[in-house]
């Protein structure tokens, strides 16, 4: 079926059935991804948070009662990206949605999810130089043959980038499965990702931006990120859709 005739579909499809919420299946509003009854439990992503890796910080945190903009773990141990964004906090029901997109293949949530952040993911692409690419975290192709699908590419596909503007750039492999991220603590997960990226080319300089579903720790941003730097890159940013709280060293 020709793109045309899937977009024709699409459109009469949207006119006759409400789009569906990400949370509940429920009738959502035009462009929302959420219906009235779950919005409230889907948690925008507002300051005050780290400048560099958007984790959310409040008036407690050691950094900004200490008048610092960025966490103490970038303070620490700064990444090799230079910032992230993302439209949404990794709690609530985008949390439960992202949780059953990926162990669910509940696409109908994505395509939801994807309908509201469509023209954030648009405003936030106008901030970098022209034609820097969006290079998706890749999957091993064990971990693909599992899953089914690759959640970073759908959602490319369905905030619908344009590739004459920023091209989707599957530079970036991976070289071996890894044990789920979730299911590490902390000080765990940056020695499950360490060395599984290489790159397949070089690059001329400019900005790369990473693309990913969440951000938990950023451990899995940060070992693509360094491999796109030694590739000749000479920045990177994060764009994902929700971005997890701080989590506690264990």
């Amino acid at each position: 079926m020709s793109s045309l005739i899937f977009d024709s579909i699409h459109r009469h499809f949207s006119t006759f059935f409400p789009p569906a919420c990400a949370g509940c299946d429920g009738d959502a509003a035009a462009k929302k991804a959420f219906c009235t009854i779950c919005a409230p439990a889907a948690f925008r992503l507002h300051p005050p948070y780290c400048d560099q890796c958007r984790v959310p910080m409040d008036e407690l945190d050691e950094g900004l009662a200490r008048g610092r903009s960025l966490c103490s773990r970038c303070r620490r141990e700064p990444p090799n990206f230079k910032t992230v964004w993302a439209p949404w906090e990794y709690e609530g029901a985008v949390a439960d949605a992202i949780r059953r997109i990926k162990y669910a293949s509940d696409f109908p949530a994505l395509r939801a999810l994807c309908r509201e952040a469509k023209p954030w993911f648009a405003q936030i692409l106008s901030h970098f130089p022209a034609n820097s690419p969006l290079i998706p975290i890749p999957s091993h192709t064990r971990e693909l043959r599992r899953r089914g699908f690759h959640l970073p590419s759908l959602i490319l596909r369905f905030v619908e980038v344009n590739q004459q503007t920023n091209a989707v750039d599957h530079r970036l492999i991976k070289t071996r499965p890894t044990k789920k991220q979730a299911s590490l603590p902390v000080g765990a997960r940056r020695k499950n990702v360490a060395d599984i990226f290489c790159a397949r080319s070089k690059a001329d300089g400019g900005t790369a931006v990473i693309v990913d579903d969440v951000m938990t720790t950023g451990a899995t941003a940060d070992a693509a990120a360094e491999v796109l730097l030694a590739c000749g890159f000479d920045d990177v940013a994060v764009i994902v859709l929700a971005r997890a709280p701080k989590l506690s060293r264990r």
